[in-house]
């Protein structure tokens, strides 16, 4: 940023002498232009539309907050090559981290312990470089922490969190969902559409099998209870959307 502020300064009093020597009131004009340009730019940002003039190239960068680190699922979305840029992890999140590692209560080592297991592994990476970087921050507020963390950095958060869609809108931070994306990637079920599916159970109707799909929706297969404990190809006849989820109702392919 500084470097190209730099060049930037350089090619306008380069030009600014040029058009002065050629022509003062060209020159004249040739400033003005340039500031009403800037002011332009700064009442634009003032009320919220971001207009970036001259084109700066801005950071790539993804902090990662403690849920995505206890969730896991960061490493398989840096390893799907889905995420570009850098992630970032907070120094500070890393040393609560460590102490947890060491508590009494189980719940929290465990959680803690598989935390830092994944930043070693995000470290180890060879997808995306990892950083872990220690800032001075101002908040003691663990929830205010890690906004004014991306907010030095202007980078946006990762997480797993809904309510910190909320804050991020608040803060000015751009936010990415974990759950969001697991959500749009949901696999889409049509009539029709032939599905590979585990049959585990006994139906509610006689010689009914039920299985279930990776989002949890129940899939119930005619004829299907002679092949319980078998995976098999079944065909979609129609979908039933309930309070509780979808019910997809399957006959075994011939």
């Amino acid at each position: 940023m500084m470097i190209s502020f730099v060049i930037l300064s350089l090619v306008l009093i380069s030009s600014l002498i040029y058009v002065f020597i050629k022509n003062y009131i060209y020159g004249i004009i040739f400033v003005l232009s340039i500031l009403l340009t800037l002011l332009l730019e700064q009442i634009l940002k003032k009320i919220g539309f971001e207009l970036d003039i001259f084109k700066t190239r801005k950071n790539d960068i993804k902090v990662v907050d403690e849920l995505s680190l206890i969730d896991g699922r960061i490493i398989d979305i840096v390893n799907s090559k889905f995420l570009s840029g850098t992630i970032v992890i907070p120094k500070y999140i890393v040393e609560k981290l460590k102490k947890l590692s060491n508590s009494e209560n189980q719940i929290e080592k465990f959680k803690a312990r598989r935390a830092l297991d994944i930043i070693a592994r995000l470290e180890e990476n060879d997808k995306i470089p990892c950083k872990i970087i220690d800032i001075d921050l101002v908040s003691n507020d663990e929830n205010k922490k890690i906004f004014e963390f991306a907010k030095k950095l202007e980078a946006s958060i990762i997480t797993t969190d809904m309510m910190m869609i909320k804050y991020g809108a608040m803060e000015n931070v751009p936010i990415l969902n974990i759950n969001d994306l697991a959500f749009a990637l949901k696999q889409v079920i049509l009539p029709g559409d032939e599905i590979n599916i585990f049959i585990i159970k006994e139906g509610k109707e006689k010689q009914q099998g039920v299985g279930y799909l990776e989002d949890g929706s129940m899939v119930v297969v005619e004829d299907g209870y002679n092949y319980i404990g078998r995976k098999m190809d079944v065909k979609v006849q129609s979908i039933l959307q309930t309070s509780n989820g979808k019910i997809i109702f399957t006959k075994i392919k011939s």
